[in-house]
């Protein structure tokens, strides 16, 4: 795990120098770099695999190709042994040296060799063309910009910024999907004119222009055959252990992040059979006793494997002492308040180990979010119930989902017809409605937002979707946006704010595409969510059946009472919103109180806004 950055069509070695630095925490190990004539790499390194030997950038045997790369190849030694015997030499054991000796072998498709998360810059001196890749599912994170056919990239978007040329201003259509679902969507940043390489895509640079080409894509596959259920138990099985085990892969110490839920449960316990010795897992909860029974679960899976537990409980104060920090390293707003467990749960493991898997994926992959149901339930009940009966229906059959569902989901269903059911579905994911969001903006700032952020998503996220069943159709666009940009980029960002490398074993490509194959009726039976994982769990964890679904809850209820309103209250001061101009105070103000009158109802939007406030003091303002 490492952080890598560079420039093409100029070089300037100070410049590359700042870069690095900045990143220092993704790689306090070893900084490397390679310059030439137009071109310049930077790579800061975490050892994980040939400590000793893996420094970067890396070459060919001709030095003709240089690489710098972020990430793990699983399948490395079967690439080296196959690229061996054709006649390729190798200098280090590193994986990032099977890359350069790939692209000599099969060009750019090399990417459709490599199994794990990655990404990479790959400089080719004959042709004099730089090639930027990232992994299938976008585990690790990949910005750029183009300025006068000069092309900056980094890990992280700071690095960026150390150009006097990249100036930090508000991409105010970002801002708008911000407010609306709590992190920017697609390539976008909320950086004007910085974006992200999009997952599963390769970028081009060649003579200051650049092409961008799609090489990976989540598969949507129609059911066409109804195996047995132990078939798709099984397999699921076979290729969680599989891909468990190729994670383990390391010079260094390893851990768990284990939660109370099935998907780290099944991890850790995978892992537990394969390793000699017992694993050490790690929990973070906060001091209140809601909290408190999250971690009793973890405790309970700990005891029954095994592992060497360490937890550690948040308590009233830790917002106010990290925020800034969350914010540098999180490097764009994300409005989640568990941003906070990552961070100080990362500076915990640290103590023990560098690397770390968790269960992140498996909703979105075996369909476990209360959405899913949700979201059929409307499709259900729109194609069989009259029209003038339907609002009658929505709250008791979803109440039989999930009895304590939050009111906007019913406002939700209710405002959805048969043709826009997709955008019923993003609306429960909504912060701020456009409604909203209209009366917040200043008329400045509505005139520079033409557009609706309902309608952009649905046809970003559904529209390539069309003519498959309505719960793949959801958790594709649940893939594409909520994992990509929320979870696994904040996951990595505050993961290596400690210099820990996180690993993902559910969202291996192979068990996605084989997911992707288990019909609708086996990701949600009955009421059931993610039945096949749970049925994989049952002999792994027996206490499976009395596992629920229970969403990791931050308790910014009771902060708000306290230190995060008054952090709320100095961010959003009438001169300040005044002096920025993207906000009306009188508006925000009406949140403010609206909150003291009901906190359940605006704790999402008010949080929404000091990240946002947090943010733009600490990289704008």
């Amino acid at each position: 795990m490492c952080g890598i950055c560079g420039t093409a069509g100029f070089e300037d070695e100070s410049l590359l120098k700042r870069m690095c630095s900045v990143m220092h925490h993704r790689g306090p190990d070893q900084s490397g770099k390679y310059i030439d004539s137009g071109i310049c790499l930077g790579h800061q390194r975490l050892s994980i695999i040939d400590v000793k030997g893996g420094r970067q950038p890396i070459h060919n045997e001709d030095d003709s190709i240089w690489v710098v790369y972020n990430g793990e190849t699983y399948n490395n030694q079967i690439l080296k042994d196959e690229l061996e015997s054709k006649g390729h030499d190798f200098y280090t054991s590193s994986d990032t040296e099977v890359l350069v000796h790939l692209y000599e072998e099969y060009g750019i498709n090399m990417v459709h060799h490599l199994r794990g998360m990655f990404a990479f810059a790959l400089w080719d001196s004959n042709k004099e063309i730089l090639h930027l890749a990232r992994d299938r599912l976008g585990i690790k994170p990949l910005y750029y910009t183009l300025i006068n056919g000069k092309l900056l990239f980094a890990s992280e978007i700071k690095a960026l910024l150390q150009s006097d040329e990249v100036r930090a201003k508000v991409n105010i259509s970002a801002l708008h999907d911000y407010l609306t679902f709590r992190h920017t969507l697609n390539n976008e940043t909320l950086f004007s004119g910085i974006k992200k390489l999009k997952p599963g895509n390769l970028m081009t640079y060649s003579q200051g222009s650049i092409s961008i080409n799609e090489y990976w894509d989540l598969p949507l596959k129609s059911e066409t055959e109804d195996r047995p259920e132990e078939y798709y138990i099984k397999k699921t099985y076979d290729l969680l252990e599989e891909s468990v085990k190729m994670r383990l892969m390391s010079e260094v110490p390893l851990g768990v992040y284990l939660s109370g839920g099935i998907d780290s449960g099944i991890i850790t316990a995978m892992m537990s059979k394969i390793v000699d010795e017992p694993v050490e897992t790690f929990s973070v909860g906060f001091g209140n006793e809601g909290e408190i029974g999250e971690l009793t679960q973890a405790q309970k899976t700990a005891n029954y494997l095994g592992t060497n537990h360490h937890q550690i409980l948040i308590e009233q104060g830790e917002y106010k002492n990290n925020l800034e920090n969350i914010v540098w390293h999180n490097e764009e707003p994300v409005a989640d308040p568990s941003a906070l467990a990552i961070y100080l749960l990362s500076k915990k493991a640290k103590e023990k180990v560098t690397v770390v898997l968790n269960g992140a994926g498996g909703d979105e992959v075996f369909g476990g979010y209360i959405n899913y149901k949700v979201g059929l339930l409307n499709e259900k009940y729109h194609r069989y119930t009259p029209k003038a009966l339907r609002r009658g229906f929505v709250r008791p059959i979803v109440n039989k989902v999930s009895p304590h569902l939050p009111s906007k989901y019913y406002v939700g269903l209710k405002s959805v017809t048969d043709e826009n059911k997709e955008h019923g579905f993003l609306f429960t994911k909504s912060v701020f409605s456009e409604d909203n969001k209209n009366k917040l903006y200043t008329e400045d700032i509505k005139s520079k937002t033409n557009s609706n952020s309902f309608e952009k998503a649905t046809h970003e996220l559904f529209d390539q979707t069309k003519g498959h069943n309505f719960l793949n159709r959801m958790m594709y666009a649940d893939t594409k946006s909520y994992l990509v940009n929320h979870i696994l980029l904040e996951t990595d960002k505050l993961t290596m704010s400690s210099s820990i490398e996180a690993r993902v074993p559910i969202i291996d490509h192979k068990i996605i595409d084989f997911a992707a194959t288990i019909p609708q009726k086996m990701k949600l039976k009955g009421n059931n969510e993610k039945y096949i994982l749970k049925k994989v769990g049952q002999d792994l964890l027996p206490h499976t059946k009395k596992m629920r679904k229970k969403p990791f809850r931050t308790p910014i209820d009771t902060w708000f009472k306290d230190e995060l309103y008054e952090m709320a209250e100095q961010s959003l001061d009438d001169s300040i919103i005044k002096e920025q101009g993207f906000f009306k105070p009188e508006t925000v103000n009406k949140i403010i109180k609206k909150h003291d009158n009901s906190e359940l109802l605006y704790n999402h939007q008010l949080y929404a806004l000091l990240m946002f406030e947090t943010w733009y003091e600490k990289f704008i303002g």
